[in-house]
């Protein structure tokens, strides 16, 4: 039952979360503004007189209600508004050190490593599959080649995994093929999901924890600003530690990613992307002329 529950609590968080810090931004901005009751008129007084009327539990209830949709919103906006800059920035001279870099090197490499996985089993068991491999190994011999002739690499295929993973490497566009099975994520995710895999939980997970630090950066950063003005310049000193929010956010929904490789490499997982290629014609390597 706890384990049905705390998806519920993970989406409710966040937004939570995310609320109440941006109303703490704003109290701290104009909350002094505000008069006291006995000194309040108008619009103000009616809401005092309206809290001292519903009581403390009400009032908290409200809030946390008003801090619930204002998070919604600004954790929509946010993640948009910071995934929108990291496209732009890996597009730049320093794109290599932003975390979105990172997280799309992760993330192929996983994908990339378990197609070569996969079609290093194909190589094995797959007499035609096998074939392509060694005519390509022969038209393009690598240097210091292991085998020359199409029984040598025979025999050298089949006895050795390591070097059915190299083989492939040398051959098999792997990064097309990677790339169109990234493509179809959201599509294998779904399926995942509609079937309970335990797999999709720990995506949904790692992803929701990446989602929470990443949305948290925008209302701290308000917080900061707002004591850095009204009280020290010192308190910006904490803004470092607000953009390593980002990156460890970002990690966690690399690492999202690869426990879904992962769990698809192992063949834990079984799913139509993946048993396609077990039959269909992959890319392979041009010959040099």
């Amino acid at each position: 039952m706890l384990v049905t529950l705390l998806p519920g609590v993970r989406e409710i968080r966040t937004p939570l979360a995310v609320g109440y810090t941006w109303l703490l931004a704003l109290w701290l901005a104009v909350g002094h503004r505000i008069p006291e009751p006995d000194r309040a008129s108008g619009l103000v007084a009616d809401v005092y007189r309206l809290a001292h009327a519903a009581g403390l539990v009400a009032v908290g209830i409200a809030v946390s209600v008003g801090a619930y949709i204002v998070g919604v919103i600004a954790t929509q906006l946010g993640l948009s508004l910071t995934y929108a800059a990291g496209d732009v920035l890996r597009r730049t001279p320093v794109g290599a050190v932003t975390p979105g870099h990172s997280r799309e090197k992760r993330a192929t490499d996983a994908i990339v490593y378990m197609v070569v996985t996969r079609l290093t089993e194909r190589l094995s068991e797959d007499d035609s599959f096998r074939g392509k491999v060694i005519e390509q190994l022969i038209a393009d011999p690598p240097p210091d080649s292991p085998a020359e002739t199409r029984a040598d690499w025979e025999s050298l295929l089949l006895a050795s995994v390591w070097d059915r993973h190299w083989a492939i490497r040398r051959t098999v566009e792997v990064e097309n093929v990677a790339a169109q099975l990234r493509a179809d994520h959201l599509g294998i995710l779904w399926r995942l999901r509609g079937t309970s895999d335990p797999a999709a939980l720990e995506h949904d997970r790692l992803q929701a924890e990446g989602d929470f630090r990443i949305a948290m950066f925008s209302p701290l950063a308000a917080v900061c600003i707002v004591t850095a003005i009204r009280w020290s310049p010192w308190f910006l000193l904490a803004f470092p530690l607000l953009i390593t929010l980002i990156y460890v956010g970002v990690a966690a929904r690399a690492e999202a990613e690869e426990s879904l490789a992962a769990a698809l490499g192992s063949g834990r997982v079984i799913d139509p992307a993946l048993t396609r290629l077990d039959v269909q014609s992959l890319p392979m390597k041009t010959q040099p002329e």
